[in-house]
């Protein structure tokens, strides 16, 4: 895959055409053993793999010729054995997938052109179209984060989900490292084509409209070895209690909890429009290489919705933090709901007779209502809420980022952590407009200014007549109704002191792409700045990303080195389109060979050249070009006269500069 490259200001674009529709694409938390990052999307038939960066793999050898066979001169012999107490020969057992053999050291970037190549190129064919990915997330091996607390597959596989056009889930788990030539020419055996396991769930009537995924511990859940009064919501004395009280008791009893047993669990949510509303939780456990499936697959847990979701994602804490089971629901109605997964039930629900069974809803916030310009010809019952576009998890599961239908955004606080925890604690905190809004501002945070429309001085037709009496006796709503395409994307990062996250974020509403650098430091400005503390900060970047046209299917965020963070540079951003990837690439300083070294260089090479001219002037020996060139570079230096040397004696030759 060769990209075309494209420069405008600070923003390089590597685009990558397709030969086919691209539905959703994902970067992998881990990288591959020779350094790669690794890129997975959905395609048509399949899912795409990616490998960039990294040591490039060893070229092999080409295979021996075999000699040509001559007639006469063959030694097959055929021997016949007859032995009826000869047990049938037993099937060979499938042969691990082959590994790859690496560069010692990473491929030198051109200095015209630094960026990363693809080292290899993978389509994994699945005979359907795969309409969503979901990845899991892996924390970084550190000594805060022991290996042995981490499963141990992520190490040495990748382990992905996809939803498919068939209805179907699909785990699938797949070698890190990229294949050597010999495995992608033929494939490993006749179930797999490169080392892969393909777990296959049936499990929705109808086509699955998202699918995420997390790990956990086996010994969870231990709700039902908890008392009753212990659990992480709905108690009364964590009301009153800080945020970081409340931290720190779950922290302790998540240290404290016994585990009965070892190992590692993979759960996996998906949700469809079925029933008027379905979720299904599958779990799994996991191997050191593969994953543990017991037949036939059964959901761990079913739950009926009231609506059908419109985004479901697992809380990006992860295990032993008490809030990794959280899975964060929303719908087209404005409501979004958290689901614990393993949450003790509530005392009603035990007091009413229900079953006993771990999981509950622990948190619900509503969007803001859609703007009606005449509020007296509505009535309140027919007022909606805005419908939700999309949401993901932020500051490590303490806060939620949501975007609407209009092109609002906001942060909810669940745990009024943040700098500006509001009265009602199911609204936004922060708040802000992207894209066309009639909103003109916002009560705090930043928004785009308006866009002026059509103008109002358009001739009266009869249509027209009737739109205007509609809107002067009913009102009008709103053009949230049909919802624009967007999206959220959030990185995070441990800041230097290891407590906080620092989380970028990049919003796409339509064809427009905004960024906020730190969520933390953007909410902290406009909290001071609404305050009255000091000055507004910048509001959100925009992104010019060139799109040729086509519409944005989903948008992910490479990782940074912990140099970059501090020095504020900018994430690189993957942007998925219908039939090409780009990525986007942050340039600090201009692209090609350092002009200052270039400058330099050329000084260095004129000063020798008029060097050597002199030298030949003094002997007598410089030809009618040398004297052109000290000519040409007495006119530059702007010297009014110049005196040369000719053959060593007295004599003197003075030139008058132009300008006498």
């Amino acid at each position: 895959m060769k990209p075309i490259i494209a420069t405008k200001g600070k923003l390089t674009q590597l685009r990558y055409e397709l030969p086919h529709r691209a539905h959703d694409s994902k970067i992998y938390p881990v990288k591959a053993p020779n350094g790669s990052t690794i890129i997975l999307y959905g395609h048509e038939t399949g899912v795409g793999i990616v490998w960039r960066g990294g040591r490039p793999l060893k070229k092999s050898a080409p295979p021996p010729k075999q000699p040509a066979k001559v007639n006469g001169t063959s030694n097959d012999a055929i021997m016949i054995i007859d032995s009826d107490d000869e047990e049938p020969a037993k099937a060979a057992s499938q042969q691990p997938a082959p590994e790859a053999e690496f560069e010692e050291e990473e491929e030198e970037l051109d200095p015209d052109r630094p960026y990363p190549s693809i080292i290899q190129h993978l389509r994994l064919s699945l005979n359907t179209k795969v309409l969503q990915v979901a990845v899991p997330q892996i924390p970084t091996v550190s000594s805060l984060r022991p290996a042995d607390t981490i499963p141990a597959i992520f190490s040495k596989k990748m382990v992905f989900t996809v939803a498919c056009a068939d209805s179907t889930v699909r785990v699938i788990t797949l070698p890190l490292s990229p294949l050597p030539d010999a495995a992608k020419e033929k494939p490993l055996s006749a179930n797999s084509q490169f080392g892969e396991q393909i777990v296959k769930i049936h499990g929705h009537q109808s086509i699955t409209r998202g699918v995420t995924m997390t790990w956990t511990s086996n010994a969870e859940p231990i709700s039902k070895d908890r008392p009753a009064d212990d659990m992480d919501v709905d108690r009364e004395e964590d009301a009153t209690a800080t945020p970081g009280r409340r931290r720190r008791k779950q922290q302790s009893r998540s240290r404290s909890r016994p585990r009965t047993e070892e190992g590692f669990a993979l759960l996996v949510a998906s949700h469809s429009a079925e029933l008027g509303g379905v979720l299904k939780i599958w779990r799994f456990g996991l191997a050191e290489t593969s994953l543990n499936v017991a037949h036939p697959i059964a959901p761990y847990k079913v739950l009926t919705l009231q609506k059908p979701a419109s985004r479901v994602a697992f809380c990006t804490a992860q295990y032993p933090k008490s809030r990794h089971s959280q899975l964060l629901i929303t719908d087209s109605t404005g409501t979004a709901r958290i689901y614990d997964l393993f949450a003790s039930p509530s005392r009603k629900r035990r007091a009413s007779g229900g079953q006993d069974e771990p999981g509950a809803f622990v948190g619900t916030f509503r969007s803001t209502f859609e703007g009606v310009k005449n509020n007296a010809y509505t009535p309140a019952v027919l007022a909606r809420r805005k419908p939700i576009i999309d949401a993901a998890w932020a500051s490590d599961g303490h806060h939620i980022l949501a975007l609407l239908a209009d092109g609002e955004w906001g942060v909810w606080d669940i745990d009024r952590s943040g700098p500006s925890p509001p009265t009602n604690p199911s609204a936004f905190s922060l708040r802000g407009f992207v894209g066309t809004s009639e909103k003109e501002g916002s009560a705090s945070g930043a928004s785009s200014p308006k866009r002026s429309g059509r103008s109002s001085l358009a001739p009266m037709t009869p249509n027209t007549r009737r739109r205007k009496e509609e809107t002067l006796f009913h009102g009008s709503s709103s053009s949230s109704a049909v919802a624009t395409r967007g999206g959220i994307s959030i990185a995070s990062s441990t800041s230097a002191n290891g407590h906080t996250s620092e989380d970028s974020v990049v919003i796409w509403y339509g064809s427009e792409v905004y960024r906020i650098p730190d969520l933390a430091k953007f909410w902290s400005r406009t909290a001071s700045a609404s305050g009255g503390g000091s000055l507004p900060g910048p509001g959100l970047q925009v992104y010019d990303v060139s799109l040729l046209g086509e519409a944005i299917t989903s948008i992910s965020q490479f990782d940074t080195s912990t140099q970059a963070s501090r020095m504020a540079i900018a994430r690189d951003a993957l942007v998925s389109a219908e039939h090409r990837l780009i990525i986007a690439v942050n340039t600090n300083q201009p692209l090609g060979r350092d002009l200052n070294a270039m400058f330099a260089q050329e000084q260095v090479d004129d000063e020798e050249t008029r060097r050597t001219d002199q030298a030949l002037l003094s002997q007598g020996e410089l030809d009618l070009g040398g004297m052109d060139r000290l000519l040409e570079n007495m006119e530059d230096s702007g010297t009014v006269s110049k005196t040369l040397t000719l053959g060593g004696g007295p004599r003197k030759v003075l030139f008058a500069s132009s300008a006498a």
